[in-house]
């Protein structure tokens, strides 16, 4: 059994944009009238920055724990998935840039409930960030072949990206 978690230099920056969004807006809001109507784009903003941060804190504290069984995910919300009860699979890509060389991918797995399976319906999302991201991506490619699931053409094309035969 491995436990993985995301390390803190690979949400360093996404915490610095979340605080920095807070305090910003934070900073306006305090410094302005509050007959101004812009003012109330402010608050989306100030709620929408700390969202972001909330979920950073979730990844932050997140731990995945990957067997020959299946795949076990606690910090905020816990859920677990047999590799056996793997129904369905998707892994995307999401460019950071128009060249499409920088970026980031989500593996979202999912799967199928029935007597006898507690905790095993539900999904399991992961970042490209976490260590071990392409072991996980390719033992869960081989629980879809074994489970005889039929992945998109774009989750296909993402696992040929990283080398994964699917």
């Amino acid at each position: 059994m491995t436990e993985l978690r995301y390390p803190l230099s690979a949400l360093f920056w996404d915490y610095a944009r979340g605080i920095a969004g807070i305090v910003i807006c934070i900073v306006i809001l305090v410094t302005n009238e509050w007959h101004n109507q812009l003012l109330w784009l402010f608050v989306g903003l100030t709620v929408l920055f700390a969202i972001y941060t909330m979920t950073t804190l979730a990844k932050n504290l997140a731990w995945f724990r990957v067997s020959e069984e299946g795949i076990e995910c606690g910090g905020f919300r816990k859920q677990s998935i047999r590799w056996g009860d793997l129904s369905e699979l998707a892994l995307r890509y999401y460019p950071t840039s128009r060249s499409r060389k920088k970026g980031w991918m989500t593996l979202t797995l999912k799967g199928k409930g029935g007597p006898g399976t507690a905790g095993a319906k539900g999904s399991v999302k992961i970042d490209s960030q976490l260590p071990g991201f392409t072991e996980i991506a390719t033992r869960a490619a081989w629980a879809a072949r074994e489970n005889q699931l039929i992945v998109d053409r774009v989750t296909a094309d993402n696992f040929a990206a990283i080398g994964v035969s699917g």
